[in-house]
């Protein structure tokens, strides 16, 4: 019996916990999400990640939030896996490296998420941060623009 009640609880605190993050409730989504991603869930990790990385509802810990995120693509979450990549390309909560940033946004982009894609083809047609590639450029941008209609 206790079993099943735990079960309910866990999902019950998993969906209000989302709910707050979803209404910006952050204080509230924290406390709820927080003991779930501690016990290992990809999306509670994935959320206190994005809380703790940008400092919504307390003191921004962009290496700790890198860390959740790290934890949650082990678990095979896809915006994980994309915010790895922008962490890398944009220096936050680790040292920048654009080489690593297109390899997590290239293992993001295998969940067939359009911002990954979006991202690499910006990345190969702007020719700053990696020499321009037009052709993956195009490609990027066709592979995306087919998946976000």
């Amino acid at each position: 019996m206790s079993n099943e009640f735990n079960t309910d609880k866990f999902d019950a605190d998993l969906a209000s916990g989302i709910a707050a993050f979803d209404a910006k409730n952050f204080a509230m989504a924290y406390q709820l999400l927080g003991p779930i991603a501690s016990q290992g869930h990809a999306e509670a990790l994935w959320r206190v990640g994005m809380m703790q990385m940008n400092g919504l509802g307390m003191v921004e810990n962009k290496e700790l939030g890198l860390q959740n995120f790290r934890k949650s693509a082990q678990l095979g979450h896809a915006y994980a896996h994309h915010m790895i990549g922008v962490a890398y390309m944009t220096g936050e909560g680790v040292e920048k490296d654009i080489n690593q940033s297109i390899e997590w946004f290239e293992k993001a982009a295998e969940f067939d998420i359009p911002g990954p894609m979006f991202t690499l083809g910006m990345l190969y047609e702007d020719g700053r941060e990696v020499e321009q590639d037009l052709e993956k450029s195009k490609y990027w941008y066709e592979k995306a623009s087919k998946l976000d209609n």
